[in-house]
């Protein structure tokens, strides 16, 4: 048997703030990640344009 479970919390302006910068650069980074992968969205070599991109390595 599966349960699921529900939660809810009330963040604070500061928390909120800080999750939507968060989810912000996460979307940045997956779309980019998606646009170098994806043949129909430019398919760079995608790690390697993904590394420089992001500054690594």
């Amino acid at each position: 048997m599966k349960r699921a479970y529900k939660y809810r919390f009330y963040p604070t302006p500061r928390q909120a703030d800080q999750l939507n910068r968060t989810f912000g650069c996460v979307r940045k980074v997956y779309n980019l990640a998606l646009g170098n992968t994806h043949p129909c969205m430019g398919g760079r070599p995608a790690a390697q344009h993904l590394r420089a991109v992001l500054g690594v390595g």
